[in-house]
């Protein structure tokens, strides 16, 4: 069980400091490491995007396969199936999903793989949206090394996001970043809502200890998201 090591009100302050953020509206392509990051971290903005008449597309790098340290031969398959319906209930339509199948747990060792997989779907006027490089996971970090590389190699913008760190780091770890809230209407709340409850693998686990708990859910019912444009 991952105990967090700073508290919600702890980061209050972080999240109110944080300026509104008005993202372009561009080409928006999610880095999404496993099956769920997309929505516990951007599920609002990009509901917001799609209905505003954004093309958004999402890169499964991996299929979440390696949640568990147990033999979980279909939990792939499952984790597939579930960011689908997730996706769908975030406007996302099945053909603007692209998956990588690379190793779960093993990206840092696949850095140059997520950057050749990802540039050709990228231009100069694409958003690219990608786990901060510090993010407490190292899939996590490696999927936003790559969307530097990416960013860098095309002159797309880049906007990092966040999960883990609101669980694993501490507040003064962002002191002297500009972080920006996109704040979400109860609409938008909704669909995320909707979108991370197709998530029943990772909310739920015979084992009585989802990698989801209901403690670690906090950042992703939030009124608002917190993101940092580069």
């Amino acid at each position: 069980m991952i105990v967090p090591r700073t508290q919600e009100s702890e980061w209050a302050p972080v999240w109110s400091d944080a300026d509104r953020w008005h993202p372009l509206m561009k080409k928006l392509l999610v880095i999404s490491p496993h099956p769920d990051d997309e929505t516990l971290a951007a599920g609002g903005l990009i509901s917001s995007q799609v209905h505003m008449g954004a093309h958004v597309y999402v890169v499964a790098v991996t299929d979440g396969e390696n949640a568990y340290d147990v033999d979980a031969s279909g939990l792939a398959a499952v984790r597939c199936l579930e960011q689908a319906a997730a996706l769908a209930r975030l406007g996302v339509r099945p053909g603007n999903i692209s998956r990588l199948k690379l190793i779960d747990s093993g990206l840092s060792a696949q850095e140059d793989e997520i950057v050749s997989s990802i540039v050709p779907m990228v231009c100069s006027d694409t958003h690219i949206l990608a786990p901060w490089t510090g993010d407490f996971h190292p899939d996590h970090e490696a999927c936003g090394r790559a969307a530097e590389r990416i960013a860098d190699a095309v002159g797309a913008s880049l906007t990092f996001y966040f999960f883990w760190t609101w669980h694993r780091g501490v507040p003064s770890l962002l002191d002297g970043y500009h972080l920006c809230s996109f704040p979400l209407d109860q609409d938008l709340r909704r669909a995320k809502e909707e979108a991370l409850a197709e998530y029943s693998s990772q909310l739920h686990h015979s084992s009585g200890e989802p990698i989801l708990p209901d403690h670690l859910l906090w950042p992703a019912r939030r009124s608002s998201e917190i993101f940092l444009p580069v």
